[in-house]
């Protein structure tokens, strides 16, 4: 019995001894991967950088990476010699005046691609592109190789809508005469001609034409093929001008002007040599005007007198709005002085246009009437309405012509946006980095780490659990 005894004793031990075995193999090294996985788990603080010299704590910028890698720009090139144009570009503004809202109420000043439609008779205006009443369209932002732009908050331009002749460059909606300005420019392209850098002569020849409409059309002209000729001292931008007569006190005259050749624009000397092209600003303070007729005498004091060149105020005095063109003591006198002339050799590589400043209030005395009559007076009818701008893809929405815009610096502005708006789905999350931190963060209920940590323990208290039956075992053994 004894041997007997003896051999099934043995037989327990071996039995025993084998399963505390497969529960040391089995336990350690599942409990082993739980705490390694756990110690690099999210929320875990980081490795101590100084326990392991051999690791750099700051990371080598990799040298073909463009994020890290300083950008190198090719310095520009100067124009030199003669040589040939076959698609220059030339750009104005023409004034802030012609960017501006007009003194009788609902109406604009504004320009147009083509030549604006003849409405028959004096006092019409234009709503939503067409002629009152009609169905004739009196506005277009393109016509051939003509086109309006509006400018962009960020400084940028995209072709023009009829919405946004009412609206400034934020996109707020235009509240009075003194600014801000809608930020529209007139763009030619396929100018040809011949530059020759080093003698400081050019000729340029653009063809096509353009509006220039105030009071919402109850007055305006259009320019026709402008033509650049510089000189050595200076340069000249010549076109040919036709319009309509009227009168302020029968607004019933309405007859053609005869077209004629005039100059736009009396330019100082340019530097031709330039790469690109060149940006000048036509002359107008200082220059003197002797107004004839009914034409109120030139204010030849402030910061801000000066006139247009005579030839295109003896076209002015024809159509009866001579006075927009010069200082004749309104309140926008300010607004007449001609805006920057871009001129690109190449309409695909443009010179950088000139811009305005992107403002939000308006300035002080923004409703107030001019000191001296403007021609035409508006008719005794009710004020054109100006729809909202709708969304589109080239500019930020408009508001509503009837809604306040928003404070872009107080509560409820941009700040306020930026910190409430949601995100793009796609967006990539937030991650914090932590400066310091002792505790470790335990893995939330749904990480994939749980069951790890379970079966380890599991697997350890079932081998403490064999160390007692064995000892249990060898005791009556």
């Amino acid at each position: 019995m004894s041997a007997a005894h003896d051999a099934r004793a043995r037989a327990r031990h071996a039995v025993v001894a084998a399963l505390l075995t497969g529960v040391v193999v089995l336990g350690l090294p599942l409990a082993l991967v739980a705490a390694t996985a756990a110690a690099g788990a999210p929320g875990a603080p980081a490795a101590d950088p100084s326990s392991s010299p051999t690791h750099p704590t700051t990371a080598t910028a990799d040298p073909t990476d463009p994020a890290t890698t300083p950008a190198t720009t090719s310095p520009a090139t100067p124009q030199t010699g003669a040589f040939e144009v076959d698609d220059a570009q030339l750009r104005w503004a023409v004034n802030d005046e012609t960017n501006n809202r007009a003194f009788a109420p609902g109406t604009i000043n504004f320009l147009s691609a083509g030549k604006v439609p003849d409405p028959g008779r004096g006092g019409q205006t234009i709503v939503d592109g067409a002629w009152r009443g009609t169905a004739t369209r009196a506005w277009q932002a393109t016509a051939g190789d003509v086109r309006i732009e509006k400018q962009r908050p960020d400084g940028g331009f995209a072709t023009a809508t009829w919405p946004g002749l009412s609206t400034t460059v934020a996109g707020t909606t235009m509240s009075g005469t003194n600014g801000p300005f809608s930020g529209h420019q007139v763009v030619l392209d396929g100018g040809t001609g011949q530059v020759d850098a080093d003698a400081g002569t050019a000729t340029i020849t653009w063809r096509g034409s353009f509006s220039v409409v105030y009071y919402s059309g109850m007055t305006f002209f259009t320019v026709s093929d402008p033509v650049l000729t510089v000189t050595r001292t200076g340069a000249t931008l010549r076109a040919t001008l036709a319009g309509y007569a009227s009168s302020m006190e029968d607004q019933s005259i309405w007859r053609p002007v005869p077209p004629r050749q005039v100059d736009l624009a009396n330019l100082p000397r340019v530097d031709l040599g330039q790469s690109g092209g060149f940006v000048a600003t036509p002359r107008y303070l200082g220059v003197r005007h002797d107004g004839t007729g009914d034409d109120p005498a030139q204010v030849r004091t402030g910061p801000a007198w000066g006139a247009f060149p005579a030839s295109y105020l003896a076209f002015m005095r024809d159509v009866g709005s001579a006075a927009y063109w010069y200082s004749s003591g309104g309140s926008a006198d300010a607004h007449k002085v001609p805006e920057p002339i871009a001129v690109s050799y190449e309409a695909g590589a443009p010179v950088e246009p000139p811009t305005d400043p992107v403002t939000e209030t308006p300035e002080p005395g923004g409703t107030a009437s001019p000191t001296t009559p403007v021609n035409p007076t508006p008719p005794p009818s009710p004020s054109p309405s100006v729809p909202a701008r709708p969304p589109a893809p080239a500019l930020p929405p408009q508001p509503s012509a009837s809604t306040a815009p928003p404070d872009l610096t107080g509560p409820g502005g941009s700040a306020a946006a930026a910190t409430s708006a949601p995100g793009p789905a796609h967006a990539a999350p937030t991650v914090y980095a932590h400066a310091s931190s002792d505790t470790a963060t335990a893995p939330g209920p749904h990480s994939g780490l749980h069951w790890t940590w379970f079966a380890g323990s599991a697997l350890l208290l079932a081998a403490a659990a064999v160390t007692l039956l064995s000892n249990r075992v060898k005791g009556p053994a």
